[in-house]
């Protein structure tokens, strides 16, 4: 693992596979770490000669913290948010986006094939329009492109808890929203949530992104400007993001390919992870065979 101190923020990072067959590029979802992402989704794409770089969104992981806005203070600005008013978050969705341009920059990158996964999915698509040079393509997975519903938003709000009760929580999360076809079981998810609290436990790091998300303005308009080849996949059986959501982002991308997965939730365990990269990299494959 590498640490890059871009200018803008320190980004944690770890990278996989040659790099001969291009750059995969892939950026997690609200509150997660690059720890989340299963071995036999990224190894997909390494595997295939891919240099396949995972990352710390800030606020997660080892990235970059925005502590100076905290507490009680981010209650504050929840609170305004909820009940309609404008307010100005710590950082924009837009912000999030450069993290990741400043990224390739460091390390060397023209362009790359960008992968994002819920709030990832908002990045990604941010990239795809306002970057497109930079992007090859662009695979947004159980994620939308609309404004999201202000009444979730204390649900999604996290509480500080203990370590036991974080591994619990997410236990249920899993349960709950995760993908039951592909279930790994109650062990798998207590092993993820025991690391992931040890490597960097950050409730208020997750309720900045919040406040990042819940603050787009009519994102549907630089959606509907994307150029790259677009894949947008979703779970037939996620219960946080609707695959109706999938669908309309895959209808207002020009030229945009929808794909329903049977059976996943709002996660990817280690049992789809092959499954999926599958999916993908037949999207990425024949984008680069109808180049040459």
């Amino acid at each position: 693992m590498g640490i890059l101190q871009t200018g803008r923020i320190d980004i944690a990072y770890e990278a996989s596979g040659g790099g001969e067959a291009g750059v995969v590029i892939l950026i997690r979802g609200q509150g997660t770490q690059l720890i989340h992402w299963p071995e036999s989704f990224y190894e997909g794409f390494s595997n295939q000669g891919f240099l396949t770089i995972r990352f710390d969104n800030r606020d997660t992981g080892l990235s970059s913290k925005f502590d100076r806005i905290a507490g009680q203070e981010l209650e504050a600005l929840k609170r305004r948010l909820a009940v309609g008013e404008n307010i100005d978050p710590p950082y924009t969705m837009d912000d999030m986006a450069l993290d990741a341009v400043a990224l390739m920059d460091e390390l060397d990158i023209e362009n790359a094939h960008i992968i994002g996964i819920s709030m990832g999915g908002f990045i990604a698509q941010l990239l795809a329009a306002k970057y497109p040079s930079r992007v090859l393509s662009m695979t947004s997975i159980m994620s939308a492109s609309g404004i999201v519903d202000l009444t979730l938003i204390d649900a999604l709000w996290s509480v500080p808890k203990s370590r036991e009760d974080y591994i619990q929580e997410w236990v249920e999360y899993v349960r709950q929203f995760g993908s039951k076809k592909y279930f790994e079981g109650d062990d798998y998810s207590r092993r993820i949530a025991a690391a992931a609290f040890d490597r960097c436990y950050s409730p208020d790091g997750a309720n900045r992104q919040l406040l990042a998300i819940f603050s787009r303005k009519n994102p549907k308009d630089w959606v509907k400007s994307i150029s790259v080849p677009t894949l947008v996949v979703h779970g037939s059986d996620d219960l946080l993001i609707s695959p109706s959501r999938g669908q309309e982002t895959a209808r207002i991308i020009p030229n945009a390919t929808f794909q329903l997965i049977d059976g996943m939730g709002h996660d990817i365990p280690p049992r789809l992870g092959k499954l999926l990269a599958d999916v993908v990299l037949a999207h990425i494959l024949k984008d680069a065979n109808c180049k040459t």
